[in-house]
């Protein structure tokens, strides 16, 4: 028993994943867990782009304008026309999709099911304390991980959509996906 509580399991956002840092996932997956209003720092107005700047930001671009009357960064096009890099808002609000909590929330019988028939296999020596924590941490990363790829609600903003080709809230390239994950530690 004492073995049993020197250990804990953390599941979460605890893996880099590719050029996405922990830090950053970590952002992401709290604004989307708990919903956030984000706000301009440093201008009057967020630079959301469209698929023509999609992983740039205005300084990157020569001849962007903003058209009369209208709230979008431009620039003109061969045609005669102008093309739209960017939206500009003045806040933009990310809903609440709870991943973490509801993939333990909705969980919750059948983890505590899992506990109580690992525990007894540990105290019948069928299995080591830190195994039990493995077992239980990689079975909640994998609800976790289910919660992602089913939350399909709130939507994307259509901006969202066209820039992903999708209307899958959660994700996008797999980063979020790929960086839930288990590591059993000291408590």
């Amino acid at each position: 028993m004492r073995e049993v509580s020197q250990l804990a399991v953390e599941v979460g956002v605890i893996l880099d994943v590719g050029s996405k840092g922990i830090e950053f996932l970590q952002m992401i997956a709290t604004a989307n867990e708990f919903g956030t209003d984000i706000v301009p720092k440093n201008s009057r107005y967020l630079a959301i782009p469209t698929k023509l700047g999609l992983g740039h930001s205005p300084r990157d671009f020569d001849g962007l304008f903003v058209p009369k009357g209208k709230h979008v960064l431009a620039k003109s096009n061969n045609n005669g026309g102008i093309d739209i890099y960017f939206i500009l808002k003045s806040h933009v609000r990310i809903p609440e999709r709870s991943f973490l909590r509801s993939g333990l929330d909705d969980n919750m019988y059948k983890m505590a099911e899992l506990v109580e028939d690992n525990l007894q296999r540990v105290f019948n020596l069928e299995m080591s304390p830190h195994d039990m924590y493995e077992r239980l941490g990689r079975q909640l990363a994998n609800y976790i991980r289910i919660e992602i790829r089913l939350k399909m609600s709130p939507k994307n903003a259509p901006l969202t959509i066209a820039n992903k080709g999708k209307d899958d809230p959660l994700i996008d390239k797999g980063s979020l996906l790929n960086s839930i994950s288990y590591r059993v530690v000291e408590a």
